[in-house]
């Protein structure tokens, strides 16, 4: 554990002059730590990868892509790499904004689940950031609650932040690169579309609609419309099997607003909706209020004075 959170790092100075602090998290190949930047004392976070995976060269290339989209995707839910580099054993590191709020997974296991105006509130959020993802041909491929975060202003706003752009499928991508990716299957198993289940690598937005489709559904109702006792039985499922409908797994969706799930989590990419500007149309309905019903959810987001809390879903 302690090599995987790169405890040697502590105390350094990176280029550009970044002294490191504590590792504050962990992901599947990511660290991050605290950090500081010595030009003006800003507290920011450094993303590395794990001592064991530093060598390999596909996860190089994939946190290099992070950066990349924060270069090219402009949008205030994309958190911003303030500077990247190379450190001592020639593996990447991204310098990114300290963030303090908390996970959607995090706020609905802790204050219960979503309403169908806040769902709608946070899905329409998600969906705008999405939709500047894929004007520029990225297509996220890892959506889901951990990877959403919520942070509130100090004016009382809600801020929705979508990270980890570790899997994405980037138009950048040399065709090479797409077709070894044939028959992989890239994101978390239960949130991925039954064309990522099926290892296509030519994705589309859609995929990420699905994603968001399923996210929505467990905000909801606290389950996951598919499951299996191993991941080859929950990839068959999602491949063979419709959605369940979310107004049956709860009772305080109605049938309109299952109509909207239903079409976000519907197997054929050519029933979904065609784009997220399509998924944002859909879902403003329902949030009625938005700034009162933004603002209500803000008020109830956890925002911690470490950066501990975030730290894990930006690895």
């Amino acid at each position: 554990m302690a090599a995987a959170l790169r405890r040697e790092l502590e105390g350094t100075t990176l280029r550009g002059g970044y002294r490191l602090g504590p590792p504050i998290g962990r992901g599947g190949t990511g660290v991050v730590h605290a950090a500081t930047r010595l030009g003006d004392g800003k507290a920011v976070v450094v993303k590395a990868l794990r001592a064991e995976l530093a060598s390999d060269v596909e996860l190089r290339r994939r946190l290099r892509r992070e950066g990349e989209v924060a270069r090219r995707v402009f949008h205030p839910g994309i958190v911003p790499v303030l500077d990247e580099g190379t450190l001592p054993d020639r593996s990447p590191f991204l310098v990114l904004e300290a963030m303090r709020g908390e996970s959607l997974a995090a706020f609905v296991g802790r204050r219960g689940l979503l309403s169908e105006p806040q769902a709608a509130a946070v899905g329409a959020r998600v969906a705008s950031i999405l939709h500047s993802v894929h004007r520029r041909g990225y297509v996220h491929r890892d959506v889901k609650p951990e990877h959403i975060l919520l942070d509130r202003r100090p004016s009382g706003n809600l801020d929705v932040y979508l990270l980890d752009f570790g899997v994405c499928a980037a138009p950048t991508a040399p065709p090479e690169e797409r077709e070894a990716e044939r028959a992989r299957v890239f994101g978390t198993p239960a949130y991925c579309s039954p064309e990522q289940a099926s290892g296509e690598p030519y994705l589309d937005g859609r995929a990420d609609l699905f994603a968001l489709g399923v996210t929505l559904f467990e905000a909801l109702s606290g389950k996951r419309p598919f499951r299996g006792t191993t991941v080859d039985a929950l990839l068959r499922r999602i491949l063979r099997e419709d959605a369940p409908r979310v107004m049956l797994a709860c009772d305080h969706v109605g049938i309109a607003f299952d109509a909207v799930v239903a079409t976000l989590l519907a197997r054929d990419p050519g029933q979904r909706f065609q784009s997220a500007r399509s998924a944002i149309t859909a879902l403003g309905p329902f949030v009625g209020d938005r700034v009162a019903v933004e603002r209500a959810i803000a008020a109830e987001v956890l925002v911690r004075s470490s950066l501990a809390q975030s730290a894990t879903a930006a690895a």
